[in-house]
């Protein structure tokens, strides 16, 4: 009967986890899957990170690059480089492009099994830990569900590039659950093994450092040191060999990590954080501190969130009597609370301990390129919704005895689950695309001068150069200084021919950032086609002063030679274009069309083929090697090519005009007058060689046909 109760037990025990990890894994699908992944798209930081980084989407894998970029694709000794170093979250990305391709659904779809991986391992980790004052296995799903659905991380799961949060996360959550499991013995394995895993972390997201630290915290709890004296605690603290192992172990490959940078620093521009750039101590101090408050209470109430916070969502705190710096005198009375109290209630301080260690390398301790960043939220949210949900069984177990208040808390506790739900629903709607997100952060962030600038940068890009203007300028009158901002606009006003005002808005850039490579391309492009040679001359060499490896100056010098007919020095840079990066459309266009002009045949070929090995879909480059192949005879290949870029673009005219043309050579006259006929049906006005070509066959075949008659 014992053995059969027992079995009993065992198989009951079992289902509850089962049930407990079902339900986990729900909350996550309804919160951002279940169709939630229709129609994604690339947004913000997945186009530079992933969409226009070439250690991601070329193949064969460059694992020099990867190992040598930063996670922008920028080299790492590059002084443009923001010195974040993520080789294997960017070949988690490469690989997923060699055999997926390159989509954003299925990309946003692995973080989501990452998501519900985390929660997994949270909710084991907390169900592992040894507490007396609360209920445990309520501690354990009540957390692991409130990790699940918070939408803090809406960011990391919803955002491709959260990858690296979630990495780390997984990691964090690991290393703990070995420490818990080694609790009271003395294990050099797990030591090592811990060590070995942060380091594996630091190449997914630098903040793994800290992955050693929380684990000393986790141990420190586990083995109950806190309830001895503050002397013994002190002692122990100096002495336990595994502490001093991982402090020696972090600080060994903190060492690592910063040669392998040449212990250079990131430069980060004003734009992007503000507080760090400010000159007064004072206020740079206090609003650091708002900041830490301010991330506390995204956590607290999830309803303000943006994808950027940099310019215009907060302002600086310049003064002691500004009245925010309440909330700041809240959370570190609430600090001191805790510290006073953590051993009667150390689960508070363990749930302290495990959000504050992990956002240290994003507490303003190192200037980093952001004022707020939602994702890096999201391992420091594991403390945070341990703690809640720590207070809230605390005093529901304190109402042990007063059913109403009781039942208040579990309705209220639902009703919490439910907005944040929807909430977390809500906002990974909103990062489905750009124009959803750049939407909802105008909401929160009217003032931000970088909202309305990635507003105007995607209405340029759809056509609406109306918008485009308006948001543009509204970014500079926020920003007077934004260089960005002010260089695209001029190239807007160069776009509708208005090149004077494209000249001083480029120029207003220069001012502003006079090491400026991409403004000083731009102006010289403006200079050009204002016909200052010269002139435009000048401004390439700065770009390229600046710049040394910026391949599409050396494409627009490029076109500067050939605008003044300097045929092979246009050759020569389009050449150099290329070779800098291969992945550049119009410059191998332009050397094709140069050689397809001289009659160099063989040489347009061989040449069509290598780009083709880089850009093997470019319509631009598969119809010039189609109308080479067409003028060699070669018509069946021709035939092939011109049918490819037509599947690719079945709505532009040239294509079939010149497959009409190729047919017309090829005397295949009925497929002929149908590939003129529809380029005229695509584009009447634009398509008069084929109009004059169909007339010529027509023609033709009417003679041909009087002279059957007769």
């Amino acid at each position: 009967m014992k053995t059969m109760s027992v079995g009993l037990l065992g198989q009951s025990t079992a289902l509850h986890s089962m049930v407990c990890q079902s339900i986990l894994v729900l909350v996550c699908l309804v919160c951002y899957g279940c169709g939630g992944l229709s129609g994604a798209e690339f947004v913000f930081d997945d186009t530079v990170a992933i969409v226009k980084n070439r250690d991601v989407n070329a193949l064969p894998t460059n694992w020099t690059a990867i190992f040598t970029h930063d996670f922008w694709g920028a080299s790492l000794l590059s002084s443009d480089s923001h010195k974040s170093f993520r080789p294997l979250t960017t070949l988690m990305f490469h690989c997923e492009y060699a055999l997926l391709g390159l989509t954003a659904a299925h990309m946003k779809f692995l973080n989501l099994l990452l998501h519900c991986v985390n929660t997994l391992l949270m909710w084991r980790l907390v169900r592992s830990l040894y507490v007396v004052e609360i209920n445990g296995e309520r501690w354990a799903i009540i957390s692991a569900a409130l990790f699940a659905a918070h939408p803090i991380h809406t960011e990391a799961v919803s955002g491709i590039v959260g990858r690296a949060e979630l990495m780390f996360g997984m990691i964090h959550l690991l290393c703990l659950l070995l420490t818990v499991a080694n609790t009271g013995k003395h294990s050099p394995h797990s030591i090592c093994l811990i060590l070995t895993l942060t380091a594996v972390g630091m190449l997914f997201k630098e903040s793994a450092v800290t992955i050693p630290m929380s684990c000393v915290l986790m141990d420190y709890f586990q083995n109950g040191f806190y309830h001895l004296s503050l002397k013994d605690q002190g002692r122990i603290l100096r002495t336990r060999i595994s502490y001093i192992v991982y402090i020696l172990g972090t600080s060994a490959l903190l060492t690592a990590r910063l040669w392998w940078q040449n212990f250079e620093s990131p430069k980060f521009k004003e734009v992007d954080n503000p507080i760090a750039h400010n000159d007064h101590i004072l206020t740079r101090v206090l609003s650091q501190q708002y900041l830490l408050v301010m991330n506390l209470w995204l956590m607290l109430c999830p309803h303000w969130l943006c994808y950027d916070w940099a310019l215009g969502c907060v302002k600086l705190v310049t003064s002691i009597w500004d009245l925010r710096l309440q909330g700041v005198i809240g959370f570190y009375s609430i600090l001191l609370t805790a510290l006073m109290n953590f051993r009667r209630l150390p689960g508070m301080m363990l749930g302290l301990g495990l959000m504050i260690i992990p956002f240290l390398p994003a507490s303003g301790i190192i200037r980093v390129g952001f004022v707020i960043a939602e994702r890096t939220l999201y391992v420091p949210s594991i403390g945070f919704c341990l703690l809640s949900i720590y207070g809230f069984l605390y005093w529901y177990d304190y109402n042990i005895h007063k059913p109403f208040w009781r039942t208040v808390m579990q309705t209220l506790l639902m009703l919490l689950f439910a907005v944040m739900m929807v909430r977390t629903r809500q906002r990974a709607t909103d990062w489905l695309n750009e124009d959803q997100l750049f939407k909802s952060a105008l909401e929160v962030c009217p003032d931000n001068a970088k909202v309305h600038y990635n507003i105007a940068r995607l209405a340029t890009d759809t056509g609406n150069n109306t918008k485009a203007f308006q948001h543009y300028h509204y970014a500079i009158e926020l920003y007077p200084e934004y260089e960005a901002a002010l260089m695209n606009l001029g190239n807007l006003y160069r776009e509708h021919g208005q090149l004077q005002t494209a000249e001083k808005y480029i120029r207003m850039a220069l001012q502003v950032f006079p090491a400026f490579p991409a403004a000083w391309m731009n102006l010289g492009i403006v200079q050009s086609a204002q016909r200052k040679y010269d002139q435009a001359r000048t401004s390439y060499e700065k770009a390229l002063k600046y710049r040394s490896n910026f391949a599409v100056c050396y494409y627009n010098i490029g076109n500067l030679y050939l605008e003044q007919k300097l045929y092979a020095e246009a050759l020569h840079h389009w050449q150099h274009a290329v070779t800098l990066n291969p992945r550049q459309p119009k410059a191998w266009a332009n050397i094709l069309t140069m050689l397809d002009n001289r009659s160099l045949y063989d040489d347009a070929l061989r040449i069509s083929d290598q780009a083709l090995r880089h850009l093997p879909n470019e319509m631009s480059i598969l119809f010039i090697r189609a109308n080479v192949l067409g003028k060699l005879k070669h018509y069946v290949e021709a035939e092939t090519l011109y049918k490819r870029v037509i599947q690719l673009d079945p709505h532009n005219m040239l294509y079939y005009s010149n497959l009409g043309v190729l047919y017309h050579r090829w005397d295949k006259v009925q497929e002929a007058i149908e590939a003129y006929r529809t380029a005229i049906s695509i584009n009447g006005a634009r398509a008069t060689t084929a109009r004059e070509n169909l007339s010529k066959l027509l023609k033709r075949l009417e003679r041909e046909a009087q002279v059957t008659e007769r």
